[in-house]
């Protein structure tokens, strides 16, 4: 499968916010459904060192956030490009671009999901920047093959409405395959001290970087 490039409905400008809210409700439940926050929540537990806050980068409405400020009790704040605004979370949702600003200190970063609507340099720019204020970063995102694709046609309909279904498809062709995704991190780390951990769930279903800033 060649990468398209095309954007999603979501990404767009005029959307109605109830439909806005009710697109993230959806996409809380899917992440949920495919065990993506479990996976997540575990993987930000196999740190050697107390974890006191954590930065959700690109967090959209903090759905995802809140789960894992709730499973792992930790101080939270996310950032993201367009934040909500009427909606109240226990933490702050701030107003960044995470591959050029300045972001939020935090032992652990995350990000769920946005690595595919990133071209190859801004990503590699997003991870640079984020171990700025961060000593561990930790990527989940989809993958660009027909296994995947396939499976959420079939099945995500039951579950969620037609314009996640439509954007699900589109985020998984806009994905990186893991060879991909392993030449951005490694373009991203190269000339520092930082190493990662790269791994593929079963057909395919998501794939996680686990990047340490510094050995």
């Amino acid at each position: 499968m060649h990468r398209s490039f095309d954007p999603e409905i979501l990404d767009g400008d005029g959307i109605p916010d109830a439909v806005v809210e009710r697109t993230h409700r959806h996409l809380l439940r899917t992440h949920k459904l495919l065990g993506n926050i479990s996976s997540l929540v575990h993987r930000v537990r196999q740190d050697p060192l107390p974890i006191k806050r954590v930065l959700d980068v690109g967090c959209g409405h903090g759905g995802i956030l809140l789960q894992v400020q709730q499973r792992l009790g930790v101080e939270a704040v996310g950032v993201d490009l367009k934040p909500p605004a009427r909606l109240s979370r226990p933490f702050p949702i701030l107003r960044a671009d995470a591959a050029r600003d300045p972001l939020p200190e935090a032992d652990v970063a995350i990000c769920v999901c946005l690595a595919h609507h990133l071209p190859e340099d801004e990503l590699v720019e997003m991870i640079r920047n984020v171990g700025r204020s961060c000593r561990r970063f930790v990527i989940l995102d989809l993958v660009r093959n027909r296994v995947p694709l396939t499976l959420f046609k079939t099945f995500a309909p039951l579950f969620v409405s037609r314009l996640n279904v439509s954007d699900g498809c589109q985020s998984i062709r806009r994905a990186y395959t893991p060879a991909e995704l392993r030449t951005a991190i490694n373009r991203a780390l190269s000339g520092t001290s930082g190493r990662f951990h790269h791994s593929v769930a079963p057909l395919g279903i998501r794939q996680i970087v686990d990047i340490s800033y510094q050995q």
